[in-house]
């Protein structure tokens, strides 16, 4: 059993002198005393490389702080001891030296004193008291100690109530705000939808009028050629009878014919063609106005979004990212059907967020040592690039169309054509630009490339244009031995191009990955998806304001796989050759 003066000498070796209590992650520093690992760390400033003793002010750097394993051992093994082990009943406690009872307790040293210790050379010079009376005092010590940590527990829960009265009110007004969104875009969707009725409705009266004018016309036309027919068939039966009938009635009948007056109608009244001039022009109105709105709204929203996103450090926009880029059909807002545009409250379900595969976090460990402009830790450190941000990518049933896909198989082909200066030093590039070859007689790299606007080591080529508004479209055919074998997809500006490449939303990567057997969908961390499709002519539709890359198979027109996202910046199509021999051609 170990004596009191033990493990109170025990206690004081393991005691941090910092924060004084129980050495946590204990480190011994070059002058020799220990302390926990957080107390030093936070000693210095944190721009400074160095810290300073608590005990002889001597500094050290930071870099030469190092574990105390036999300390931390040390310290596991005193807080695994039971309270009776360090501090018997203090009926048991005897002097070693005397075998004579406790009966005294040295202020100076803290110890237990015996009659004999007491008048010793030791602690003669020493105040001692009785083990009863200093207990009284340390316990009016520590009652005041309790009372003043009493009251810092009174100050930080009246800041905790405070604090969390302000988070509330701050969610209760970004509640306030998101309802008013949702109904102010329902307004604006609710005037929209009545002028569209109008509109189809005036069309559909003038349509209308104008059959029922087309009606009256036709009939008219036919009635006035039947009685022409008629006339022209009695005056050609007139002029075959005998002189003395040719000339019976002879008058009337002429005159009959003189008379024949054509009625012209009109086939579309004046009115209803100006009434349709009028749909014309409220059209051609609204239209103007839709766009210029348009216009501004983009604009506003380009310089909205570089004033929200600036000054976010890293992990605030990897926390946007995952929330832009989280599944689609639960980040959308839903709303209740349809009051009264007028007003009616809103209540929308809050999005369910999930770990999304695009956005722009890629991380700084990818980039150290390079300068990272801040939209790309947006799309490197919100993965998946959000602006932006996502992301995390979404796939769809493969093989399915749907009016956005149909849509997209309809849209003409952008001229694509391969960026040289992105190309590594492997790739063979056609004159025009349109093919793209891995050698089958390459041994090895041709050498490191120091261009950082080209992709190394892995043999990348981008192409041109990009987009940072608007669609894109385009179709290339994979050749080569066993099929050949490439990662194709799209790329955003500020993925990176040197060493190694994470081929995924988070870092800027929409891709699939084709090879002779099978195609996989590269998606967050480090996942493959198996598709059921694998093409030989693949077709990539990107659309950045709806923030979809869609792939389908150009040879079948079936759906692949869609990717979700929101792009801080340009995409530009992107193929990574993965085996010798391997050729990429892009359709003219």
């Amino acid at each position: 059993m170990a004596s009191p003066q033990f493990a109170s000498k025990l206690q004081e070796e393991v005691t941090c002198p910092i924060c004084m209590d129980i050495l946590q992650d204990p480190v011994t520093i070059d002058c020799g005393h220990n302390f926990c690992l957080r107390c030093i760390t936070l000693s210095g400033k944190p721009s400074d490389n160095t810290v300073k003793c608590a005990l002889c002010s001597k500094s050290v750097r930071r870099d030469t702080l190092r574990p105390n394993w036999l300390l931390m051992n040390l310290v596991e093994k005193i807080q695994a001891m039971g309270t009776s082990e360090i501090l018997p009943e203090m009926k048991e406690l005897r002097c070693q030296k005397h075998q004579e009872k406790y009966h005294y307790f040295c202020e100076h040293d803290g110890r237990f004193l015996c009659a004999v210790c007491r008048e010793s050379k030791e602690h003669k010079l020493h105040k001692a008291s009785l083990i009863e009376e200093a207990a009284q005092n340390y316990q009016g010590q520590i009652q005041s100690k309790i009372e003043a940590l009493q009251q810092k527990e009174k100050a930080i829960v009246q800041v905790s109530t405070q604090g969390q009265q302000k988070i509330n009110v701050f969610m209760s007004q970004v509640e306030f705000e998101r309802q008013r969104v949702i109904t102010e875009f329902k307004r604006l969707s609710q005037v929209l939808k009545e002028e569209k009725k109008f509109l189809l409705s005036r069309l559909t009266w003038l349509e209308q009028k104008g059959a029922s004018g087309r009606d009256l016309f036709v009939t008219s036309m036919d009635t006035q050629l039947n009685s022409l027919n008629k006339l022209v068939d009695s005056l050609k039966a007139k002029k075959q009878k005998p002189p003395s009938e040719l000339l019976w009635d002879i008058k009337v009948v002429l005159y009959r014919s003189d008379g024949f007056q054509f009625l012209n109608p009109v086939p579309v009244t004046l009115d209803l063609e100006k009434k349709l001039g009028e749909a014309k022009s409220r059209h051609d109105s609204i239209t103007e106005n839709m766009k210029k709105f348009k216009e501004n709204l983009l604009a506003d929203r380009k310089r909205d979004k570089g004033k929200f996103f600036k000054g976010m450090n890293e992990n605030s926009l990897k926390s946007w990212y995952l929330l832009e880029n989280s599944n689609p059909k639960k980040n959308n807002t839903s709303e209740p059907e349809s009051p009264s545009p007028g007003g009616g409250n809103t209540q929308p379900v809050l999005p369910n967020s999930r770990p999304s595969t695009s956005f722009n976090p890629l991380f700084r460990a990818s980039f150290a040592g390079k300068a990272t402009p801040p939209v790309l830790l947006l799309a490197r450190n919100r993965a998946s690039y959000v602006e932006a941000p996502q992301s995390l990518a979404c796939s769809e049933n493969a093989g399915s169309i749907g009016a956005a896909q149909k849509e997209d198989l309809k849209m003409a082909l952008t001229p694509v054509t391969l960026d040289a200066a992105s190309a590594h030093p492997d790739l063979i590039l056609s004159q025009d630009r349109k093919t793209v070859s891995l050698d089958c007689g390459l041994s090895g790299d041709s050498g490191q490339s120091t261009d950082p606007s080209r992709f190394y080591p892995f043999r990348c080529v981008q192409g041109l244009p990009g987009i940072s508004c608007g669609r894109l479209a385009w179709e290339a055919e994979i050749r080569g031995v066993g099929g050949g074998a490439c990662v194709v997809g799209v790329v955003s500006e500020h993925s990176p191009r040197q060493g190694f490449l994470v081929m995924e939303p988070m870092f800027g990567f929409w891709v699939l990955r084709i090879t002779g057997s099978e195609c996989q969908a590269l998606t967050e961390m480090g996942t493959r998806e198996d598709l059921p499709i694998r093409p030989r002519k693949v077709r990539v539709c990107a659309d950045h304001e709806r923030g979809e890359v869609v792939f389908y198979d150009a040879t079948t027109s079936n759906h692949i796989y869609t990717f979700h996202a929101s792009f801080p910046g340009r995409i530009f199509p992107f193929f990574r050759l993965l085996f010798a021999g391997t050729q990429v051609i892009l359709s003219s």
